[in-house]
C-alpha cells in the first residue's frame, strides 16, 4: 500500500503544477472570461462551444477540479497512514485549505469582475498549495531516512533568515502576479536596464514593474546569504538544508534571467511559462528549507 501511496504523491505534485502552468497560460491568453461570467458552467454549457481562450479557460478549470479530487484523496490517505504526524497534519491542511480557497477566488472573478490586488491572490493561494502538497510528497517519499541528516539544530538566526527570506519571496510572487494582471510586463521594455537607465522614473507601469525588478534581485542576494551560511555551517551536519540552499540559490538565479527573457522576447508564450514554472519550483524547495529549519535531533531517554 506503502509504494501506491507514494505513487499518487508524485501524480498529486505533479497535477498540481499543471495547475500552476494552466493557470499562467489563462493570464498570458486573456482567457479568464473565456466562459464569459458562467460558472461551473462555459457560457451557459458543460461542454462549450470551440474557441481558443473558452477551450484554454475550460482545460484549466478542468485540471483545477482534477487537482483537488487527487488532493483530497492523497491527503486523506497519507493523514490516515501516519495517524498522529503533526508535519503530515500540517501540510495536508494548507495544501486542502488553499486549494478550496484558490478555487473561489477563481471562481468568484469569473462572475464578479475583481481589481487586479485581489486578481493576483489567486496566483499567491494555488503556490501555497503547491507547496503544501509538495511538503507532503517528500514526506511520503523519504519518511525511511528523513530522520539521519537531522544530526544538528540550525542556529536561530539563520532559521530567521531562512523564513524572512520565504515570506519575502512569497511578496516577490505577489508583486509579478500584480505586475501580468495590470498588463505592466513591458513596463520596462530593456532587461538589465529599465528604459535604458538604472533607475527609471517610477510612476505607473514603469514603476510597478521596476519595483518587481529590485524585489527580484533582493532575494537574489537573501538566497546568497542562506546559502553561503549553509555552506559554511552545514555541509556535513545538515545535508538537508545544504542542497536545498543550493538549489534554492540556482533556482532564483534561473528565475532572474528567465524573467529577462519574458522581456526581451516581447512576452513569448513558452517565457511566460518556464518563468511561472521555476518560480513554482523555488518556492516549493524555500518552503521545504522552512520545515527542515525547525527541525533538529530526536532526543532519546535514557534508561
Amino acid at each position: 500500500m506503502d509504494r501506491w501511496l507514494k505513487w499518487l504523491a508524485i501524480f498529486a505534485t505533479i497535477i498540481m503544477m499543471l495547475v500552476m502552468i494552466a493557470g499562467s497560460l489563462v493570464t498570458k491568453t486573456n482567457s479568464g472570461l473565456g466562459c464569459g461570467h458562467d460558472w461551473p458552467l462555459c457560457n451557459g454549457k458543460w461542454v462549450p462551444e470551440y474557441t481558443l481562450q473558452s477551450m484554454i479557460e475550460y482545460m484549466h478549470r478542468f485540471v483545477t477540479g482534477l487537482a483537488g479530487m487527487v488532493v483530497v484523496l492523497f491527503t486523506i490517505w497519507a493523514w490516515r497512514r501516519y495517524k498522529g504526524n503533526k508535519e503530515v497534519r500540517a501540510t495536508a491542511i494548507i495544501g486542502l485549505f488553499f486549494i478550496v480557497l484558490e478555487s473561489l477566488v477563481g471562481a468568484s472573478a469569473v462572475i464578479w469582475p475583481q481589481s487586479s490586488p485581489v486578481l493576483a491572490l489567486h496566483f499567491g493561494f494555488s503556490l501555497l498549495a503547491y507547496s503544501g502538497v509538495f511538503l507532503l510528497t517528500l514526506f511520503v517519499l523519504g519518511k525511511e531516512r528523513s530522520q539521519a541528516v537531522l544530526q544538528t539544530k540550525l542556529a536561530a538566526g539563520h532559521r530567521n533568515l531562512i523564513w524572512f527570506t520565504t515570506i519575502f519571496a512569497y511578496g516577490v510572487v505577489y508583486l509579478g502576479a500584480y505586475v501580468r494582471h495590470t498588463g505592466s510586463n513591458l513596463g520596462c521594455p530593456d532587461w538589465p536596464l529599465c528604459q535604458g537607465r538604472l533607475i527609471p522614473e517610477l510612476s505607473g507601469q514603469v514603476g510597478i514593474q521596476f519595483a518587481h525588478r529590485l524585489a527580484a534581485a533582493t532575494l537574489l542576494f537573501l538566497l546568497l546569504a542562506v546559502m553561503v551560511i549553509a555552506i559554511r555551517h552545514y555541509k556535513e551536519t545538515r545535508r538537508d538544508i545544504y542542497m536545498a540552499s543550493i538549489l534554492s540559490f540556482v533556482l532564483v538565479v534561473v528565475q532572474v534571467f528567465s524573467g529577462g527573457y519574458v522581456i526581451l522576447s516581447k512576452l513569448s508564450l513558452f517565457a511566460t511559462i518556464f518563468h511561472s514554472f521555476v518560480i513554482t519550483c523555488l518556492f516549493g524547495v524555500m518552503c521545504y528549507l522552512c520545515l527542515q529549519s525547525l527541525k533538529g535531533p530526536q532526543k532519546t531517554s535514557s534508561k
